[in-house]
């Protein structure tokens, strides 16, 4: 088969400056497509911007014979995700794929952390998703064409001191779920998956990065994330988990369930509890009019 290439495409890439979202940048330019290098260069907090960490990056890739520019803007706001596809569209005219990867951190426990803190971090991960994607989900639904890869984590399971984190990447899921949904019911080429990615950056837990050593580079992660975007991804609504060389995919899934023909008394729940969180048996919906389904089979039999 030939090779991924993304000759003739833009792609937008937030947090685009460091880490895996330079490796995102790297692959897609040296595979042909012309990138936007987002990245206002903060701290892992959001503080201290540096205009030098996107602009390095789009040197690197100019200078290699592809096609970039950088923006400065923060996809914490709608205005700045706005002119984030802005820079795009005037630069080369169109959005053919978008990686959101930008993100803060601010560790804490959900009963000391300030709502200052906890606001920081949805506007970036989750909002800015909203921020960025939907100018571009408008010109991608106006040719009919597009990828985009939204940035999860495995903090979807739960992850200490993380409330706000974890919170914001498991709504990066369910958008996920309803864009995908949206595209296949509108009949469009648009492909919409989360990456849940590890890889050795600077935020990485250091005993990982020393157990894997190169297995953890982001170049693997990259070439997950390369797939998703190309012209032949096989999949929608999807949550990939790429950790060093291991690839998975994650799903949202729910027991086959007890169900009662009568009205419910929480004694019956009590009776019936373990029988209802058995996973032995198990269905993955494909989206909520599926879970319905299931539920309504459970229920009338039909």
């Amino acid at each position: 088969m030939p090779d991924v290439d993304f000759g003739g495409k833009v792609a937008v890439i937030t947090g685009g400056g460091r880490g895996i979202g330079r490796a995102y940048g790297l692959l897609l330019a040296s595979r042909g497509a012309a990138v936007v290098i987002n990245d206002p260069g903060v701290q892992p907090k959001g503080g201290d911007p540096d205009a030098s960490v996107a602009a390095e990056v789009v040197e690197e890739i100019t200078a290699a014979g592809g096609r970039a520019v950088a923006s400065l803007d923060s996809v914490a706001t709608a205005e700045g995700g706005a002119a984030v596809v802005r820079t795009a569209l005037d630069a080369f005219g169109q959005v053919d794929l978008l990686v959101h990867n930008a993100g803060v951190v601010n560790a804490g426990m959900f009963a000391d952390q300030p709502m200052r803190e906890v606001l920081d971090v949805l506007a970036v991960h989750l909002l800015g998703a909203w921020h960025v994607g939907q100018p571009a989900w408008r010109d991608m639904e106006k040719r009919g064409y597009g990828r985009i890869v939204l940035t999860s984590s495995m903090a979807q399971f739960g992850h200490y001191r993380q409330p706000a984190y974890s919170a914001a990447k498991t709504g990066i899921i369910g958008l996920t779920k309803c864009l995908a949904y949206e595209a296949r019911h509108k009949g469009l080429d648009i492909k919409v998956n989360s990456i849940a990615p590890l890889a050795g950056t600077r935020l990485a837990r250091p005993e990982a990065k020393e157990l894997w050593g190169d297995l953890m580079s982001p170049q693997n992660v990259a070439a997950v994330v390369a797939y998703l975007l190309s012209e032949e991804c096989p999949v929608n609504g999807e949550v990939v988990h790429a950790g060093g060389s291991h690839v998975a995919r994650g799903f949202l899934a729910q027991t086959r369930g007890w169900a009662a023909r009568t009205t419910l008394t929480p004694e019956q729940v009590r009776a019936h509890f373990r029988e209802a969180f058995d996973i032995g048996d198990y269905d993955i919906p494909a989206d909520a009019n599926d879970q319905m389904r299931i539920v309504e089979q459970a229920v009338l039999g039909h």
